[in-house]
């Protein structure tokens, strides 16, 4: 390849993550180069290509002949998730294997970024690669994590682990989501860990607090949006029956400090308990979310 070529591919491959599509270079190894063991036919898998030391050598001399550009477009609803952990005040760190361009372009396709976010942008936006986040001084990568959404691009699998325990250090209260066994230490090490339950592996599932059985991240929000209606539920019904009990034990208190006769019997307090504080409270914790539960 000469130089001019090298760069009119690479400007290619860069116009291809522009578009948020996933780049795949094309090369092929024939004839006199090739090595005589592939050329058995009939064969799905050969031993020499099963040998990890022989990959080296196969892999030289290529001739390259294109590439290909892979949508892999996001689920239905995932930009209206995100929408909603904004307003909630969920901040979302986007960690992938893709290109830089590749990953600002579908950061900001899913509403992670906004529009008016270049890809060639600097680093000082968001978006950076594992080795030049992890070269940074600590002091400032800490103060990255604690700004908003990121994406944290060409990563390799321990850095998963290493920003939720940064992230952990700074009081944050991260949830990690994963489906590889390599995703398993950043999973068990996270606070609360999203294992994939279709494309999940088992050592995944078992590391993970939480599996996902449609791998779809509205499902998470979903439950964020759940589990802070309970909470609500739970503090309605605790501040209704504190303020119905609180009447009673001051009526009951003050009578008996100033000797008064005996305000309510036995049987008048069990009345009151059954007949109006159970069913109202019961009835307040299976109140639906309100639009504000997802609210900051």
């Amino acid at each position: 390849l000469t130089p001019e070529l090298r760069q009119q591919i690479d400007k290619s491959i860069a116009s291809i993550g522009d578009r948020a599509l996933r780049c795949i270079g094309l090369a092929k190894k024939d004839g006199s180069s090739l090595d005589p063991r592939l050329w058995k036919e009939h064969q799905q898998y050969n031993d020499c290509l099963k040998d990890p030391n022989t990959f080296a050598e196969i892999e030289s001399d290529l001739t390259f002949i294109g590439m290909v550009g892979i949508k892999d477009p996001a689920r239905e609803g995932v930009a209206e998730s995100i929408e909603l952990c904004k307003r909630a005040g969920i901040r979302v760190i986007m960690i992938t294997g893709d290109a830089k361009a590749t990953a600002i372009a579908i950061a900001k396709d899913v509403g992670i970024f906004e529009d008016n976010l270049h890809p060639s942008t600097d680093n000082s936006q968001g978006a950076f690669e594992g080795r030049e986040f992890f070269a940074l001084p600590e002091s400032q990568q800490l103060d990255i994590l604690r700004t908003g959404n990121l994406v944290i691009c060409r990563a390799e699998p321990s850095d998963k682990q290493r920003l939720v325990k940064m992230l952990q250090s700074i009081g944050e209260i991260p949830a990690m989501t994963g489906d590889g066994v390599n995703d398993a230490p950043a999973l068990q090490q996270a606070s609360i860990g999203v294992a994939m339950g279709i494309s999940g592996t088992d050592v995944a599932k078992e590391a993970a607090d939480m599996v996902l059985v449609d791998d779809n991240f509205s499902t998470i929000v979903d439950a964020v949006e759940e589990g802070r209606c309970i909470y609500a539920n739970m503090q309605a019904f605790i501040n209704f029956l504190i303020t119905c009990n609180i009447g009673e034990v001051i009526s009951v208190f003050l009578a008996a400090i100033l000797g008064l006769p005996q305000l309510f019997s036995p049987l008048m307090l069990l009345w009151c308990n059954l007949a109006t504080d159970g069913p109202p409270a019961t009835a307040l914790g299976f109140n639906p979310p309100g639009k504000w539960i997802l609210a900051t």
